[in-house]
């Protein structure tokens, strides 16, 4: 199976992409494949609001058209069997290129078929002082409503800290049921919307 993690950090070897190191060598030890995308590498405009103006607007083709990355990441995200979203804490919230993506992921479910409606989500955090928790919920309410699935247990973080034991066992245990959850095709198969 594939999966694929996006970080939302403005740094190249910060926490988020020492967590998703970790995640990486266990999804490989178990055979599978993964991908981490560095946003900052990408250039995704901003949304236009489109489903302001018309509901009917905002489709995948029209944010497709904007010329930018967006139709590679999201291409991405639909061939993945499960995702990993990981983001700095700014001022207790998602950094602005996370936010960014996730408003243009809209398109995505505001479609019949709601291109990535059923899999598996984790989302993970680093933060030099307090706000993880309130950043990762921030991610998981748009991702509910765009028919994906938080794992149980499927959020961590670290706060302030190089090392966390804790913190890389919950990173184990992401990766562990992401690969359960994906692996069952019933749930796969189901038309959620």
């Amino acid at each position: 199976m594939k999966f694929l993690a996006i970080n939302g950090s403005y740094r190249e070897n910060g926490l988020n992409t020492k967590m998703l190191n970790l995640v990486k060598n266990e999804f490989l030890k178990e055979g599978h494949e993964f991908k981490s995308l560095l946003l900052k590498n990408f250039n995704i405009k901003r949304c236009e609001a489109c489903l302001l103006k018309d509901l009917k607007e905002c489709t995948p083709q029209r944010c497709f058209s904007l010329g930018d990355d967006f139709e590679n990441i999201a291409n991405m995200m639909k061939e993945a069997d499960g995702l990993i979203f990981a983001t700095p804490v700014h001022w207790y919230a998602p950094s602005a290129l996370m936010w960014n993506l996730i408003e243009r992921m809209t398109s995505l479910e505001n479609t019949r078929n709601k291109i990535i409606q059923g899999k598996p989500v984790a989302v993970i955090s680093a933060a030099a002082e307090d706000g993880s928790q309130s950043a990762i919920t921030n991610i998981i309410v748009p991702l509910i409503h765009m028919g994906l699935f938080i794992l149980p247990f499927g959020m961590t973080y670290y706060s302030g800290k190089e090392e966390d034991k804790e913190t890389d066992e919950y990173l184990k245990r992401i990766v562990r049921n992401m690969i359960f959850f994906a692996s069952q095709n019933s749930i796969k198969k189901h038309s959620w919307w």
